[in-house]
């Protein structure tokens, strides 16, 4: 662990100071490509490759098991304002094969947010046997007690109750998640022992020190979230459900978009998962739009994803855990490329 804190406090100030220089002048503008090569270590092939528009991702080390943490960057031959006014319909942005279902909240959330969200053969399952401290689905305590106390299961119609419950209870979680923030979050008792979510999430936040040294006002926004206000700031909040490991999870997204408006080539976009049915404790996904040198046009695309996962245990948890971590990577690998494309058609 001693050697692992110092590469992750490096990678975290590089990326600041990447940040910082990309409001400076063009003699300053190769900042990007500088901390790419001397603090996340790519070598000549990688920073070859990020300039001619190919994706490069690196896995990062972390503190414990349960954390997962993969870095990208990639150049992208568009506006960066162009990205940005896209990635806010994030119905069509997120599009893809990995997507099996996505929508949109309102604010206030509503169930009609909800209406075309499915539940899963096994997460019916999953509901119908679900119990304090022994569930297949990541719920608290009081969502377990309405499984078992609001739905006939020996009904015919036990699936249609199972479904219309869980899209009112993902509509009063997100409503909660907006008025009260990061402590309205779920502690979750599918284990013999319950797991918080804000203490999840705030290790995730702990871990990206960057944020705070880059902006420390959004930085504070996205923690503090609803108390605060940040100008140029929008949020938006949806739904999807993800082909991720062997059980499809549906989870929920607060997304925040920002513009340094003291500086026009600076943007930081955070994804906060907020809650998942499967597999993840808490996820933060952070965006960094650089604008690349003076006269080249496009910028420069930095995705630092952080997670915290259930770990797997048993004879085979090391060999699990390497697929994990290779997922996640390969997750950011296709989040690049995707946004790229996206950013970039015309």
């Amino acid at each position: 662990m001693t050697q692992r804190v110092p590469v992750a406090k490096s990678l975290s100030s590089g990326l600041a100071l990447a940040f910082a220089c990309s409001a400076l002048g063009s003699a300053e503008q190769p900042a990007a490509a500088g901390f790419l090569r001397q603090v996340v270590g790519f070598g000549d092939a990688q920073l070859a490759a990020v300039e001619a528009g190919r994706v490069v991702t690196k896995p990062l080390a972390t503190a414990d098991k349960a954390e997962m943490a993969a870095f990208g960057a990639v150049r992208v031959g568009a506006e960066a304002g162009t990205f940005l006014k896209r990635l806010r319909d994030i119905e069509v942005f997120r599009r893809g094969d990995s997507v099996l279902q996505i929508g949109r909240f309102g604010n206030p959330p509503r169930l009609a947010d909800v209406a075309e969200l499915t539940l899963e053969d096994v997460d019916f399952e999953a509901a119908r046997k679900c119990r304090p401290g022994s569930c297949d689905l990541k719920l608290a305590r009081s969502a377990m007690e309405r499984l078992c106390s609001e739905i006939r299961w020996s009904a015919p119609d036990a699936r249609i109750q199972a479904t219309a419950l869980m899209r009112q209870m993902l509509v009063e979680y997100t409503a909660a998640y907006m008025a009260g923030g990061t402590a309205a979050m779920a502690t979750y008792n599918d284990k013999e022992k319950p797991l918080e979510a804000p203490a999840e999430f705030r290790k995730l936040l702990a871990a990206s020190p960057y944020l705070f040294e880059y902006a420390p006002e959004f930085h504070e926004y996205v923690e503090d979230y609803p108390k605060g206000r940040l100008a140029d700031a929008h949020d938006l909040f949806y739904w999807a459900k993800d082909k991720f490991g062997p059980k499809p999870t549906t989870s929920v997204y607060h997304v925040t978009i920002w513009r340094d408006p003291k500086h026009a080539g600076r943007a930081v976009v955070s994804s906060k998962q907020i809650y998942a049915s499967h597999y993840f404790r808490a996820g933060l996904d952070l965006t960094a739009l650089v604008e690349a040198p003076a006269g080249q046009g496009g910028f420069y695309l930095m995705d630092l994803y952080r997670a915290r996962v259930d770990p797997p245990t048993g004879l085979l948890s090391g060999v699990l855990l390497g697929k994990i971590r290779g997922g996640i990577e390969q997750g950011v690998a296709q989040g690049l490329r995707d946004a790229k494309a996206r950013a970039e058609v015309r």
